[in-house]
């Protein structure tokens, strides 16, 4: 169980990033991409627990949480 909490630091390091943007208030965060393909974009904000799924609409990613709605580039 040990090995656990090495792996994840190490994975943690290891994953690709992006920011996502709050489009109500302007603010920008930091987020580790757990998925990406051409239609969708998996999120979890840095240093939260919170997950974000947002859907391809032209040239960028568009999510919501809790009635905020968020863009990306990916």
């Amino acid at each position: 169980m040990g090995h656990r909490f090495e792996s994840c630091s190490l994975h943690h390091l290891l994953m690709k990033k992006t920011i996502i943007k709050n489009l109500a208030t302007g603010i920008s965060k930091n987020c580790d991409i757990l998925k990406k393909n051409d239609n969708v974009l998996e999120v979890v904000i840095e240093d939260t627990t919170i997950k974000i799924l947002l859907k391809k609409k032209t040239d960028v990613y568009v999510g919501f949480f809790k009635d905020m709605e968020f863009v990306s580039k990916g």
